[in-house]
C-alpha cells in the first residue's frame, strides 16, 4: 500500500513537471527574440502548438494556440499582417489583433511564432485587393481578384521574431495624430452655390440745370462835375 502511494505521488509530480515546460514560442521569447504585441505566457501540454497545416482545426474555437512557421510575405505599408508558410508550402494569413501593433516589414524568410486565435473569415473583393496592394502585388494580380472567399485567418495577440537585422517599426507621426480627422463627405450631396444676384444697372443721377446767374446792376460811374460856362471877354474898346 505504501509502495503504491509512493508511485502515485511520483507520477503526479512528473505530470506536474511536464505541464510547466514552456512552448517553443515562450522559450524563444524568454531568450531574447523580439516580441510584438501583448503575449500570453504559454505552456507545452496546455496551449496547443500548431502548424499552418493543422491550425484550421481550431477555427472558431476560443482556444489560445501557438502557430509556428516561416514568414512568406508581410504587409509593406505598415507591417500589420504577415503570411506564414508551413512545411507543406501551405500558407495562413496572420493579422494583428485590432490593428494594435506592427512588425518589421523586412522579416520575410524568418522563423516566426504567433500567439492568438483562429477564425473563419469571409474576405470581400475589396479587402483582398487591399491586402494584395499592401504586399506590392502587380496590377494584373490585383485585377484578377473578382470574387469574395472564405478562409481561416489567424488573429494574433503577439508575434515573436528572432532579433537582429530588423528595421524600426512604422508608426504614425505625432503630428498626424494631432490633426483632427476629416469628415467623410462622399455620401453628402454637394451643396449648389447660390446664384449671384443680377447686377442692377447704374442710373446716372438727373443733372439739375445750373441756375442762371442773378442780374447785377453795373455800378453807376461817379458823376463828372459840370464847369460853369465862361463868358467871353469883351472886345477891346467896346462899351461896357
Amino acid at each position: 500500500m505504501r509502495t503504491m502511494c509512493v508511485v502515485t505521488t511520483c507520477v503526479s509530480v512528473a505530470a506536474l513537471s511536464a505541464c510547466q515546460y514552456p512552448t517553443r514560442a515562450q522559450y524563444d521569447a524568454d531568450r531574447g527574440w523580439n516580441v510584438y504585441g501583448t503575449p500570453t505566457p504559454t505552456l507545452r501540454g496546455v496551449d496547443p502548438e500548431v502548424t499552418v497545416e493543422s491550425a484550421a482545426t481550431y477555427a472558431g474555437s476560443e482556444t489560445l494556440v501557438v502557430l509556428s512557421g516561416t514568414v512568406s510575405d508581410v504587409c509593406q505599408t505598415m507591417g500589420c499582417w504577415i503570411e506564414v508558410e508551413g512545411a507543406a508550402n501551405e500558407r495562413m494569413l496572420v493579422m494583428t489583433k485590432d490593428h494594435a501593433f506592427f512588425v518589421p516589414r523586412n522579416c520575410r524568410g524568418r522563423h516566426v511564432h504567433a500567439i492568438g486565435h483562429v477564425i473563419v473569415q469571409e474576405q470581400s473583393v475589396e479587402l483582398q485587393k487591399h491586402l494584395a496592394a499592401d504586399a506590392h502585388a502587380s496590377e494584373a494580380t490585383i485585377n484578377a481578384i473578382t470574387e469574395p472567399k472564405i478562409r481561416a485567418v489567424f488573429i494574433a495577440d503577439a508575434i515573436i521574431l528572432p532579433s537582429g537585422g530588423l528595421e524600426k517599426l512604422v508608426a504614425p507621426l505625432q503630428s498626424e495624430l494631432e490633426i483632427a480627422p476629416t469628415p467623410d463627405t462622399t455620401m453628402t450631396p454637394a451643396v449648389q452655390p447660390a446664384a449671384a444676384p443680377e447686377p442692377t444697372p447704374a442710373v446716372a443721377p438727373e443733372s439739375t440745370p445750373a441756375a442762371a446767374p442773378a442780374f447785377v446792376e453795373p455800378p453807376t460811374p461817379p458823376a463828372t462835375p459840370t464847369a460853369d460856362p465862361i463868358e467871353p471877354l469883351p472886345e477891346r474898346g467896346a462899351r461896357l
